[in-house]
């Protein structure tokens, strides 16, 4: 259990530093409990000991940060660390499932593993070793970070010292459900982006069509 006032303390003391560094080593891999230190700086920021708009700016920044670290980690020697790893039952068997997981999904699940506290810690490396292009992946690393990182700033300072209450309502199968409506609409998006280059590319085309024509 993490004791609040000792990280109210170090959020005194080294300010967004204390949200930045854990944030970035959990998504990087390390088991930290990067999310609960999220929501006591949001209670903080409730009282004014921090802004709540760069606690927010702060976890999404680190969020993105950590999880490409995760992903480098992943496409050039996840496979490796894991074998290395395999006598640690939990890691061997939550890398496995996320495999799974991120087969079935795609790019949706590093969305999705945002939302999951054991797949928040290795997802960036199952995504790395999936071999996902790069830029797929920063698109909804990007997405799932800020997102997830607004959203626990902005339910930790509504609730303040209520951090274990808030842990509870934000529990994975709630925030699966949250985080695929984001989903859905970062598709709807992405679809309306793709929509717009196409429609632009086909109008050059046609343009140049048209005075070739002339010509």
């Amino acid at each position: 259990m993490i004791d609040n006032g000792l990280i109210e303390e170090w959020l005194r003391t080294w300010g967004y530093l204390t949200i930045f560094i854990p944030l970035v080593l959990e998504t990087a891999g390390i088991p930290l409990p990067g999310g609960t230190i999220l929501l006591i700086a949001a209670a903080a920021a409730s009282r004014g000991i921090l802004n709540p708009f760069l606690v927010a700016a702060v976890a999404s920044l680190a969020a993105i940060i950590g999880d490409n670290i995760g992903f480098c980690i992943g496409r050039y020697g996840g496979r490796r660390l894991v074998n290395r790893l395999s006598h640690i039952a939990h890691v061997e068997a939550g890398v496995v499932w996320g495999e799974h997981f991120f087969a079935i999904h795609g790019g949706k699940a590093v969305v999705l593993a945002r939302w999951t506290a054991g797949l928040r810690i290795f997802g960036a490396w199952i995504a790395g070793m999936s071999q996902m292009r790069w830029r797929t992946f920063l698109v909804w690393n990007i997405l799932g970070g800020v997102t997830w990182a607004c959203t626990l700033t902005l339910v930790g300072y509504a609730f303040g010292e209520s951090i274990e209450r808030v842990e509870s309502i934000l529990g994975i199968g709630g925030a699966i459900v949250f985080a695929a409506v984001l989903v859905v609409a970062g598709v709807l998006v992405l679809r309306w982006i793709r929509g717009r280059q196409r429609a632009r590319t086909e109008a050059i085309i046609n343009q140049k069509f048209s005075d070739s024509r002339d010509d």
